[in-house]
């Protein structure tokens, strides 16, 4: 690949790494828990939804709003590296998205009391760990 394609992909991927990390952000504090297609595909009224159950999907939708930034901030992230941005980009995007992600499912699950934390609070550990060597090495230069 040319040094003009990786410019052009790039770009690519960071527009599309902007979009996604939008598209999180809206999961994540925006969006209700029922949109009106989800209601016409099951059949559900939201005001009969017991408060408890839309207060999960409200929790799931943050979840996975989380992970959906993550991966938006690690394609900024190379995106800007391909486009001809330092590597620092690449590194510091990539550990970013790492906390990001790891980060809003480990708490979702601590706020469910989920019987999983056994490996959801290891898999958050371990992303800080890599996030931490990632960011050691931007640091380092």
């Amino acid at each position: 690949m040319t040094a003009r394609n990786d410019r052009i992909a790039g770009c690519l991927v960071l527009v599309l790494g902007i979009l996604i990390v939008g598209t999180g952000i809206y999961f994540m504090f925006l969006r209700p828990p029922l949109l009106p297609e989800d209601m016409r595909h099951t059949g559900i009224d939201l005001a009969l939804l017991p408060p408890a159950f839309v207060e999960w999907l409200g929790i799931v939708f943050a979840t996975w709003g989380g992970f959906t930034a993550g991966f938006g901030i690690v394609l900024s992230g190379i995106g800007i590296y391909l486009a001809g941005g330092a590597r620092a980009w690449l590194l510091a995007g990539t550990a970013l998205g790492l906390l990001l992600a790891t980060g809003r499912f480990a708490i979702s699950n601590i706020v469910i009391g989920s019987d999983f934390l056994w490996f959801v609070v290891p898999l958050f550990l371990l992303a800080v760990v890599a996030a931490t060597a990632l960011l050691w090495r931007w640091w380092k230069g």
